[in-house]
This record gives structure tokens, sequence and C-alpha cells, in this order.
């Protein structure tokens, strides 16, 4: 039997230039900061509910500070003291289960800072030790050497966290160093005693080649089967049947494709049979998995083939490793679902286990977010089971390295042993695999439903008409749960926080379904009901003012309601008419720390708790920096220092020290930044090609804001004067005075069957004024179609403009806005970046007039400066206007001033425009 164990305000004139002060010496780096460093008195930092919490650490700091944020972000502690009074030892008064992440501040005498942090689990007591669940397993590296082995303190966290099988190795040419001799190293016996002893059951890898007996790593010969199989019945002699199952080989398919065995599932086969008889001959109860199969490349075909041959005669069970990321889970069950139309092509029912499935967090491309792996691997798993998986094994237990580049060193759920925020330390996915064996141990899967466009609920039978639904969405909206009138549903969220509801007198509970899986514990009948019956908003969070948002209450019922809503500390009440809405204000405790954040709001109504919705959202930092390249009013270059508060206190500052090129300096020293002000500086500008700038905000006690930038040299950018643009559909004559820009067959790739400026061609003019940036243009056009709205109207006939601050190239954030007269007779404005910001761009406002006769058609447009994010006293943007042409066949290509938006996305190919304090000159 298997078994398992237990709006700007300047605080200088503006344009004001103290020499003296701004071109002072960057501050000097006259003392040391101190020293901070991480450790864990209990190993990996998880803690059972009730259990003292107790943090390591080790510093010579005067003084230590933290803050203690749970798993929605929400700060749970926080606090300072002498950090002799501590003695390295922080002790926090938290007992609710989660995951839960600590930032260390160690200060100096001085007022010099060094950040750190770590991270700890709360648990919820439960004993694994009799269980036989064995379906969620690990990947834990115990026969790697080096920092890819967490070691034998790592099996007691795999028990807690409710792993019950460990897939490891005990390489063949490990154990074979002389021909005839086998023996398992003394590492592979201890760990398989570790596992033992936590009654973690043990999934042995039966793996890869020994230089003995052939030079390739896999075999290819019966001679080279027949030692591998000997080496496979000694690694079942030592370790036995009752709680180890073997798998053979590790992605056959994928492995030594150039060797003799060519990674051919007919030589997989030909060793399968070869294992197969000689370890079923000596141990006729043994449970031998495989092909371990790597769904790349045309592992369809491979395993078909493997299939045809007769392979799944050989296995107890069809192991395969579908890895999607970095997409949600869900794209994995389209593997799951081909590999059961081979097998019951070929007549099998066997079981599938997924031995490999991972995503790996840090900065790599291909990474998710930590709390993304954590929804991914349980998401992975729920459908998993839902589709019939009979085990599941994450890749990895531990993080293999410490490069956050490096996607194969982030695949842990616990951080590696020299991990800077502590040996084992949980990262989310941990607590959520955690949460998870609580929920489901021992309880037997009822099914899988969907509900709305991309809901899942994953039901199991919990025993006296009680069922646990695990709840999700990838679109967040609220659902129903059914349950009788007046019984009680625990909700449990993905990291262990319970809260409990009752149903309604209609037999409903209500809670948010999202990405993150959410429990949902009773006797619960029917499928999940979307539900608009409740909705909770909140507005953008600036750390260190409180979150405010609103609950919404709509009734359907045949009765006026009493509600009352519980969010953020608070109870606010209310009342709501049958067939009504009511809303309720909410708000959340200001906090300082930043990131991702998740809203709860609990609601009773009538004297019961019958909802639990959340909402998501992140709070940013009060304080910003940045730096533009402008020009002054006679042309020359500055480099503009700007310190945003986007709270509703003034923070003081200490200073901003600045570097570009050789120079450098400290700007703003000793000020404060007004509550939704700025602070602002400038320094002269001397560029002869590419540099760069960088700067640095203190803050006393807290850490710096750094941010940096590239800077280029314009020559001759193009002048923009004064002039207010009446918009009226006609080139104010003042305009079209000036000199235009001309366009005429100079689209990337070229009009195609361009026939000249008759076909195609314009001129275009830009001023501004302190509101607006005004572009007019007149285009020569033969054929006028724009049979597109919106979002669509770059493919019919359109203006589309991109612009940003500075120099081209020097800004990151691009605005590309389009306008166009429609087929509909509507002028219709669009913007497509920043993609936050995409929809009809506010306060825009253009005139275009198609003459017919004329084959004409004038564009007057103005942008709003609030709208393209630009401040026109900086003087200097950069732009690119395209004229994009369509005959009533389709988009047939443009013409456009700049480059960097038709032909790719790039806005070092705008044209750079100096926005003159003078007036158009007189013609």
């Amino acid at each position: 039997m298997a078994r398992r164990r237990s709006g700007a305000v300047s605080l200088l004139t503006a344009g004001l230039l103290l020499a003296a002060v701004l071109q002072s010496p960057a501050r000097a780096a006259t003392t040391i900061a101190p020293a901070l460093a991480v450790t864990t008195p209990t190993v990996g930092n998880t803690f059972t509910a009730g259990q003292p919490v107790t943090l390591g650490f080790s510093t010579d700091a005067a003084t230590v500070g933290w803050t203690v944020r749970d798993a929605a972000g929400t700060e749970v502690a926080e606090g300072s003291a002498p950090a002799a009074s501590l003695n390295g030892r922080l002790t926090l008064p938290i007992s609710t289960p989660g995951w839960y992440q600590t930032d260390l501040t160690a200060i100096g005498s001085d007022g010099s800072t060094t950040s750190g942090g770590t991270d700890f689990a709360v648990l919820s007591p439960h004993d694994f030790s009799t269980s036989t669940d064995t379906r969620i397993g690990v990947a834990s590296a115990l026969a790697f050497g080096g920092a890819a082995n967490p070691g034998l303190e790592a099996v007691p966290l795999m028990a807690t966290g409710g792993i019950s099988t460990a897939r490891d190795e005990a390489f063949w040419s490990s154990a074979e160093t002389t021909k005839g001799i086998i023996q398992f190293p003394q590492k592979v016996k201890d760990y398989k005693a570790a596992l033992d002893a936590n009654h973690v059951d043990f999934l042995n890898i039966l793996d890869y080649g020994n230089t003995l007996y052939y030079p390739d790593e896999a075999p290819a010969t019966d001679d080279q089967r027949a030692a591998f199989a000997r080496y496979a019945v000694a690694a079942v002699d030592e370790f036995g049947t009752e709680h180890t199952t073997y798998e053979l080989w590790n992605e056959w398919n994928l492995r030594d494709p150039n060797g003799a065995a060519k990674a051919s599932p007919d030589n997989y086969v030909a060793l399968l049979k070869t294992v197969s008889a000689a370890v079923r001959a000596k141990h006729p109860d043994v449970r031998l998995t495989g092909p371990a199969l790597a769904v790349i490349n045309d592992w369809q075909g491979w395993f078909t083939r493997f299939a045809d041959l007769g392979g799944l005669d050989f296995v107890d069970a069809v192991t395969i490793h579908p890895y999607v990321q970095p997409l949600d889970p869900e794209a994995s069950v389209t593997y799951l679902n081909t590999i059961r139309s081979i097998m019951t092509a070929h007549g099998s029912t066997k079981p599938i286990y997924i031995t490999e499935q991972g995503w790996a967090t840090g900065s790599n491309p291909s990474a998710v977010s930590e709390p993304a792996q954590a929804r991914d691997l349980v998401r992975g798993q729920l459908l998993s089971y839902g589709a019939g998986v009979a085990r599941y094994s994450s890749y990895n237990f531990m993080d293999s390295g410490n490069d956050p580049a490096n996607v194969e060193h982030r695949f842990g759920l616990v951080r590696n042993r020299l991990d800077p925020r502590g040996a084992l330390v949980p990262k989310p996915s941990y607590v959520a695999t955690a949460v998870l064996a609580r929920q489901i141990d021992e309880l037997p899967l009822i099914g899988q439903t969907r509900f709305g466009s991309a809901g899942y609920d994953v039901s199991f039978n919990a025993g006296g008409g009680q069922s646990v639904h695990a709840v999700w969405s990838a679109t967040p909206g609220v659902v129903a749960a059914t349950a009788p009138a007046g019984s009680t549903v625990q909700v449990t969220n993905l990291y262990g926080v319970e809260t409990t509801l009752t149903a309604d007198p209609n037999g409903h509970v209500w809670v948010t379904a999202g990405p993150d899986p959410v429990y949902l514990r009773g006797a619960i009948t029917g499928p999940m009901l979307p539900s608009s019956r409740f909705a909770l908003s909140v507005a953008a969070e600036i750390a260190g003012d409180p979150a405010t948002g609103t609950l919404t209450f709509t009734n359907p019922d045949a009765v006026a309601h009493a509600f009352t809503v519980s969010a953020g500390g608070a109870e606010t009440t209310g009342s709501v008419g049958s067939g009504a809405t009511a809303t309720a204000a909410v708000s959340y405790p200001a906090q300082d720390s930043t990131g991702p954040r998740t809203y709860s709001a609990k609601v009773t109504m009538d004297g019961r708790p019958v909802a639990l919705i959340t909402a998501a959202g992140t709070a940013t930092a009060p304080l910003s920096v940045t730096a533009s390249h402008v020009l002054n009013g006679s042309g020359k270059d500055l480099l503009r220092f700007r310190v945003t508060n986007a709270s509703s206190r003034p923070i003081p500052i200490a200073g901003l020290d600045w570097a570009s090129g050789p120079a450098s300096g400290t700007l703003l020293a000793g000020s404060t930044v007004p509550a939704h002000g700025t602070g602002q500086a400038d320094v002269p500008l001397t560029l002869t090609g590419p540099s760069t700038w960088s700067a640095s905000v203190r803050r006393p006690g807290t850490a710096d804001i750094k941010e940096a930038g590239k800077l280029t040299a314009v020559a001759a950018p193009t002048v923009a004067y004064r002039h207010p643009v009446s918009l009226d559909g006609v080139i104010d004559p003042a305009v079209a005075a000036q000199p235009a820009t001309a366009l005429e067959g100079t689209g990337t790739p070229p009009v195609t069957g361009w026939t000249g400026p008759d076909d195609l061609s314009g001129s275009l003019w830009l001023t501004h004024d302190d509101q607006f940036l005004y572009l007019s243009a007149k285009v020569t056009d033969d054929v006028f179609a724009q049979p597109n709205r919106n979002g669509n109207i770059w493919a019919g006939d359109s203006l589309q403009l991109g612009m940003s601050a500075g120099a081209p190239g020097e800004a990151t954030q691009v605005q590309e806005i389009g306008v166009a007269l429609t087929d509909a007779g509507t002028v219709d404005t669009w913007r497509w970046t920043p993609v936050s910001q995409t929809g009809a761009p506010p306060g825009v406002q253009a005139k275009v007039v198609r003459d017919e006769a004329a084959h004409s058609t004038t564009y007057e447009i103005a942008f709003p400066w609030s709208t393209l994010g630009f401040a026109p006293d900086d003087r200097l943007l950069s732009t690119t206007v395209v004229i994009n042409e369509n005959d009533g066949t389709g988009r047939r290509g443009w013409l456009s001033w700049g480059k960097g938006v038709a032909e790719t996305k790039n806005p070092a190919g705008f044209n750079a425009v100096r926005l003159a304090p003078a007036a158009l000159p007189a013609s």
C-alpha cells in the first residue's frame, strides 16, 4: 500500500540655473553602508500556525527596520529596533496561514542604509503521515552535486508541504564504476532513507549510460541493453517496490539524438522490453513507467510509433512532460488529450503521470512572476487531475541556481541554498502547493466542469455530502455557488487564508473567480453560476495613501436587503431595494509598500456573511524621478530633472545626485516635494554624440530611487512656431504661407502601384500653443476609402502621429494616435500606444474634410499636451507622421515623414522638433 509523510509645483524657478549648486561634485562616498545578511534559524523559514515565527539576520548596523507583507501585498507587521537588542532574531506575531515577504533595512549610525529581505510560510497543521494519496510530487534533485542539491534538510520541507513523491535519480554511471560491481553511492542511500523517514515515496528514474560499456549516452545494442538491465535490477533490489516507482529514462525522445540510439522509439522500446523482462522476473510487483516524453518536435509521431511497437504493454503508467511556459497551464490540456487519444486507439487505459511540468521565475523573457508560477502550478495540477492524470510532479523543488536571467535556475518552489533571501525559503508556489495538498488530501475526484468563457471548477468528494471545489477563471468575475440555505461554505484562497460564508435563503454564496484558484468546501451542489450581483472596484493606489474603492450590490430579488461590507478593517452598512443597485465606499489603510495588491471585501446580507469579493491592483511608489532632454527658448540643450510626488502628502528628500557624461552634481538638496507636485531643476547639456544620464533621489531612512536613460545629439530640428489653428477644415492662411513638409513617394515599402503625386502626396505643418500641438495636412488622393472604425482606421485612408519626448529614441514611452474621416461620415480618433491607454484619446480635436472634386483631404488636428504626456516648456519632442493609403481594395501602403510607426515600432526613426517660443513669421 502506498503511504506518505507529515499638478507640477516647481521647487526651483523653472529654468533657473544655480551653477555653484548644480555643478557641485556628486555626493562623495564617505561612509560604508552597513552589512546585512539573512540567516534561517528554522529550516526554510516554514512554520505551522501557532508556532512562533522567528527570522534570522546578521548585521553591523545600529538599527534594523522591518516590514512584513502577506501574499495580497498587505502590510501585516512593521517596526524597528536597535540591532543589539534583537540579537540576530526577529520574532513576529503572525499565525494566519499564508506566504509572507519581509523587507529588512539595516540603518547605520550615520543614516546609511542597506536593504535586504526574506520570505516565510505559515501552514495550517495537517498530518500526512498515514495518507495514501500520491498525486502531488516534485523533482527533488537530491542526487545532484553542488548548489543544485537542496540537501537532506529539504526532505522534511517536502513532507510539510504535502509532497507525496520525490522524483530523483540513482545514476548508473555512479553506481557501477567498476565493471560488474554495482554499488549505489552512500549519498543516494542517505536520501532514500530520508524520504522513508519522512514518508515521502520515491519515483526513481533509471537513467543514462555508462562508458564502461559503450561511449554513447543511450544503449543501442542487445549487449548494451543487457548491461543497463543489470543496473535496473540492482536498483530495484536496493530500493524495493513498496514505496518506490521506477521511470525508464528521462526524455529519451530528446536525449542523445546523434548517438547510436538516435533517440528513436524503436531503440527505446527495445530497451523497455529488456528491462521490463529482467526486473519483473525478480520483482513481479514492480511499477515501471515511461517514456517520460518531452512534448517537443514530432512528439505525437514518436509516441504513436512507441505505441505501434507495443511499448504500452511494458509500462504500468505513461509519463509525459507537457511544458507550456510562459503560457498558462490550460494550453497543456491538448497534450493530454492527444496522448489519451493515441492510447485509446491502441486499446490502453493505463494511467498517465505528468512527471515534469513547471514555470520558471526571474528576469528571462520566457519566465513568469512568482505569483504567476504559484497559480500556474496549482492550476496545472488541478487541470491534470480533472483530466484523469494519476500523478503530477512539479519541476523542481529548489531553484537550481541564482541567476535570474537563466531560466533553468528558477523553476523551484523554494529558493536556492545560496540565495541571499535565505536557504530553502519558500516562494509563493511552495505555499500554494501545500494548500492544494491540504485541500484535496485523499479526496477522490468528482470531475471538472466549465463556467463562463474561461472558468474552471475541479471538484473532489469530501464525504458526508461535502465537496471541495477548486474554482478559477482567466477572466475575473463573480460566481455563485449553490448550497443548502443556512449551510456554511469554507472559502480558502490560494495561500490558505480562510473565510466562512453562509448560504442565503435562496441557497447561494458568492466569490470572485479570478486567475488564482480559490477552494470552496461545503455541501455544494450544481455548477458555478456567473453572477453580476456584486462587484468591487478599487482606484489606483499610491503607496502611503489609502486605497479607495466601491462595492456595488445589484439586487435581483423580490425583497430588499440590509448589508454590511467589511473591507480594510472597517465596516460600511447600507440597504438595497428590490431590483435596485446600491454602492458602499471601501477604503484600505495606507501602507508604504509597493507592488501587486489583492483587495478583499466580505459582504454580510441580512446578518449572513454571503460573499467574498476580490479585486486586483498595483500600488506604485509616490516618488519618481525622470530626466528629459529639453531646449530653452534660445534652442540651447538642457537636461531637466523632475522628482514627482503622486501622493497626497509632502515628501522631504535629501537631494538628487545626477551624472551625465563627465559631469555630475547634486540638485534639490534638503527640499520637500509637495503633495501632487514636482520638484524640477535644469543643468546645461553639451552633446556631441550619444550619451547617458543617471539620477538617484535620496530620502532619509529609505532606499534611493534610481533611474537612468540615454541622450542623443540633435543637429537641426524642425522648427514648430506658436500658432493656434482654427479647426474648420481649411488650412489657416498663415500656416499655408509657411514652407511645408512634403510627402511624396516616401513610404517604405512604396505604395503599391503608386503612379505619382496625383495618386497620393501631401504637405504638412506643425504649430503649437500652451495647450495643443497642431498638425495641419493637405493630402492629394485620387480615391478616398475608409471602411474601418476605431482601432482599425490605420487600414484605410487616415493619418497617424507618432510622438515621444526629447530627441529621437531617448524616451521609452511613445504616443501613437490616428485620425480618419470614415465612410460612415464620422471622424474617428484612436490611440494605440501606450497600450495601457488604448482607446479614444481624450481631448483630441480633429476636423477632416474631403473635397472629391479636387481629390484632396484636409486634416486639422489639435493634440492636447496633457494627452501626449508632454510639457510644452521642454520644447524638444520627436514625431513621425504617416498618411495611410486605401483605394477601396485594402491598404496599399503609406507615405511618411520620419519612420518608426508604419514600418516598425521604433521611435529612434522619428524626427526631432523644436517648439519655438516665437509666433509664425510673417509671410
